[in-house]
């Protein structure tokens, strides 16, 4: 009998998450998920057993758009399709030794600010008219393994696309904000005292309904909408020191990393700006043995 990999565990909670934060994409926009193994997560057994390298592995991203050509529908039933699509026979989604994923070490990641496919279809023809120099230049040499690995690379040049979708946000509707405790602190007054640091400094800076807490099984996710930070994004990060600090609770000794996931940088070339969406773990859906959630509802009503 087939097994199935099981990766939305509360509908409810990813409803949620599209009512709220998830915005109706423009008809050149789309939102990126993907499912990823993390290493971590696995053993020295397992990671033996299993061929994923320590810092895991990223596959199957699935794309989300408006359907209905110029009418442009969008509904809940189209976004959570794609999720669905992850609960699929475990023999259709094998690691390069040939097994199953653990699911133990899966988890469903989303980008909240859409993409602009146009700069990905741009992005992509700038890839294959690059591979194709290269292709031209190696006949030219009359390099017979440089010909080959180019005609290797050739018919992979739509994979590149892939990779352009987390890297050419078109709206930037949300700023993620990373907050990672300490594994060894992982404990529930901990996460409470960080939740209400969390909550009390957003409150204050943005107001209720202006930023979403997400709990993971790490920390929290801290989503804040982009129009409501027009100051330094760090003035929120030391804000929510100063309220844990004010509480008696010194945030700083139990959180290993709390950053702003910036979408914006520099390209490799230097050349340009790229702008590129954090991803979160989904609420609602995998993220290894439990799932992520909202726990600032309330602030929405």
């Amino acid at each position: 009998m087939a097994e199935y990999y099981n990766m939305v565990l509360n509908e409810d909670e990813l409803r949620w998450f599209f009512e709220h934060i998830i915005e109706k994409p423009l008809a050149y926009e789309s939102y990126m998920i993907t499912l990823a193994c993390r290493g971590k997560k696995l053993t020295d057994a397992e990671r033996d057993y299993t061929k994923v390298g320590s810092r895991g592995e990223m596959m199957r991203e699935e794309l989300i758009r408006c359907r209905g050509g110029l009418n442009q529908d969008w509904n809940f039933d189209i976004y959570r399709q794609a999720f669905y699509a992850y609960n699929c026979d475990k023999r259709s989604l094998l690691t390069t030794a040939g097994v199953p994923y653990p699911e133990h070490a899966l988890v469903v990641y989303s980008v909240v600010n859409p993409t602009n496919e146009i700069d990905c279809i741009e992005d992509t023809f700038e890839h294959y008219n690059k591979e194709r120099k290269n292709l031209t230049s190696a006949i030219l040499r009359g390099s017979q393994p440089g010909i080959q690995d180019h005609l290797v690379k050739m018919p992979k040049v739509f994979e590149h696309m892939k990779s352009c979708h987390a890297s050419h946000t078109s709206r930037r509707i949300w700023l993620d904000f990373d907050m990672d405790i300490k594994k060894e602190f992982r404990v529930p007054n901990v996460f409470e005292e960080s939740y209400a640091a969390l909550h009390m400094a957003g409150e204050k800076l943005f107001g209720r309904g202006n930023f979403a807490i997400i709990k993971t099984s790490g920390g929290y996710h801290t989503l804040v909408r982009k129009k409501c930070l027009t100051f330094n994004p760090n003035n929120f990060l030391k804000a929510v020191i100063d309220e844990a600090v004010s509480t008696g609770f010194s945030l700083a000794d139990y959180v290993d990393e709390f950053v702003a996931n910036d979408s914006a940088h520099k390209s490799k070339d230097g050349n340009n700006v790229i702008k590129r969406s954090a991803l979160i773990p989904t609420p609602g859906c995998r993220q290894y043995d439990s799932y992520p959630v909202v726990i600032n509802k309330e602030d929405f009503e």
